[in-house]
């Protein structure tokens, strides 16, 4: 038989073996985002790419036989489970629909800051007080950076609009509101991600409401956009 014929038939028969093998695709979802890529079940045991780990944070790497992974992802103490999404994608968390369209250095009251400009939607059919509603005060909101430093804004000036605009306000169901959420600029190099935290306390208790996600929280990537 000639040489490259036996190749592919050799290579065609361990497509079918493995093939055979895979018992199940599954989609696959990473903090609320839908995949291109499948998880697959052999054997009983569930597999996922390793794309879908680094999109967690994982660090991991293939060094001949061996993939080494690492459990602690990059973003330091701030790391959060959260939805995540880059510029002008919307983020949905069974409540709020919420998109960080621009990320900006700019100056508020003399001040050099980096603005990020947020926009939340009231996703359910009552009138919401985002303080009772998941948003939470000021030390919710984290800028992170490349290398994993972070940010927050602890200066009520700089937290005027968030604070008049989300945090302080009571929203119609379908409304949108726009604030400029703006951190001290205490370096040069440009923000990677936007973090907010969201209480998932009083939620339930104040409207009978609870969100689609045992993490709510919303963790925007500033160095690309959809």
């Amino acid at each position: 038989m000639n040489s490259r014929i036996l190749a592919w038939v050799v290579v065609g028969a361990l497509g079918l073996v493995l093939a055979q093998a895979v018992q199940r695709q599954l989609n696959l979802v990473v903090n609320g985002q839908a995949q291109s890529s499948k998880a697959i079940v052999v054997g009983g045991q569930t597999y996922v790419p390793l794309s879908a780990l680094r999109a967690l944070g994982v660090t991991a790497a293939v060094s001949g036989n061996t993939v080494s992974l690492s459990g602690s992802p990059a973003g330091g103490a701030d790391q959060r489970a959260s939805l995540e999404g880059c510029l002008n994608e919307w983020l949905f968390n069974g409540i709020w629909r919420a998109r960080a369209t621009k990320v900006e250095s700019t100056e508020v009251n003399g001040l050099k800051v980096w603005a990020v400009t947020l926009e939340v939607r009231n996703a359910t059919t009552k009138t919401l007080e985002a303080w009772n509603a998941g948003f939470k005060d000021l030390s919710s909101l984290t800028l992170a950076f490349a290398d994993g430093a972070t940010v927050r804004n602890d200066s009520g000036a700089l937290g005027r609009d968030y604070n008049d605009k989300i945090y302080n306000a009571a929203i119609p169901q379908g409304a949108a509101v726009t604030a400029q959420l703006n951190f001290p600029q205490s370096r040069t190099d440009p923000p990677t991600k936007l973090l907010i935290e969201m209480d998932t306390n009083n939620i339930k208790q104040k409207y009978n409401l609870t969100f689609n996600t045992p993490n709510p929280s919303l963790r925007f990537k500033l160095d690309c956009s959809r």
